[in-house]
């Protein structure tokens, strides 16, 4: 049994190698390594799987080798993520399908017709169907993360949403974020600052209104960045299913505004 891939094996358009000697072939050398450091190269070897392959560009954004190699207990929860049992081809990709990992929770397939772009939990898949002998490797420009909660729990991690948490709470609507498939454009607390004071004591006034307004910032399924573009418009939950229109610069940041109806 290979237990370190240090040799660089070749894929002919002939010959299919397994799914390490595909990662080799494919260049991006980091995975492999972290692969075996955490101790999971026997089973990827053993059985038949679908590899989502994260860039080595990728695996240095979220940390150097040494940071990730600290804790290999943690790094290979990381790479069971990214792994799904059986030969999973992009032809099988469809909009919203979620599929197991090693890790034991599931991954997303997201399907954006505007520019053809395919994501698995918002990264985007750059190189398909890289066949292997027991499976498929599917290359990706971001590495996932599996998650740590639902959107509320999102919430109520992250110290500059403590407005929104207070009146998502003010309006009874945190049951409801709580469910699948849901795409938040979530105000921040200088967002709701800059409303005022009036508006502000309004809002806690009526909660009708309140419950309206953010309604308004939820879409009823996933939309990744990866997948939005400049001018798109989005039907949101609220009573009216009123559209919110997504502006997206150069730098990859995205803005919502203006209430659109119809």
């Amino acid at each position: 049994m290979l237990k370190y891939f240090g040799l660089l094996f070749v894929v002919s358009s002939v010959w299919c190698g397994n799914l390490v000697e595909v990662l080799q072939a494919d260049g991006e050398s980091k995975l492999i390594k972290y692969v075996t450091a955490a101790g999971l190269a026997d089973a990827i070897l053993a059985g038949t799987y679908t590899i989502f392959a994260p860039t080595d560009a990728a695996f240095d954004a979220i940390g150097t080798e040494a940071e990730l190699l600290k804790d290999t207990t943690a790094l290979g929860n990381i790479l069971k993520y990214h792994v799904v049992k059986g030969t999973i081809p992009s032809s099988a990709a469809k909009n919203e399908l979620q599929l197991e990992t090693l890790a034991g929770t599931k991954i997303r397939f997201n399907v954006y017709s505007h520019n053809h772009a395919v994501t698995v939990e918002g990264s985007k898949i750059t190189k398909f169907d890289l066949s292997a002998s027991n499976g498929v490797v599917h290359v990706i420009n971001k590495v996932m993360m599996p998650p740590t909660g639902n959107i509320v729990d999102l919430v109520v991690g992250n110290n500059d949403l403590s407005s929104l948490l207070t009146q998502v709470q003010n309006a009874g609507l945190a049951d409801a974020l709580k469910g699948d498939a849901l795409t938040v454009f979530a105000p921040t607390n200088a967002a709701f600052a800059s409303l005022g004071p009036s508006l502000l004591a309004k809002l806690s006034s009526n909660k009708d209104l309140l419950t309206e307004i953010l309604e308004y910032h939820v879409v009823p399924h996933t939309e990744y960045s990866a997948g939005l573009y400049n001018r798109e418009s989005l039907r949101t939950i609220d009573r009216h299913h009123d559209r919110i229109r997504i502006h997206t610069r150069s730098d990859g940041k995205v803005r919502s505004s203006s209430r659109l109806y119809g």
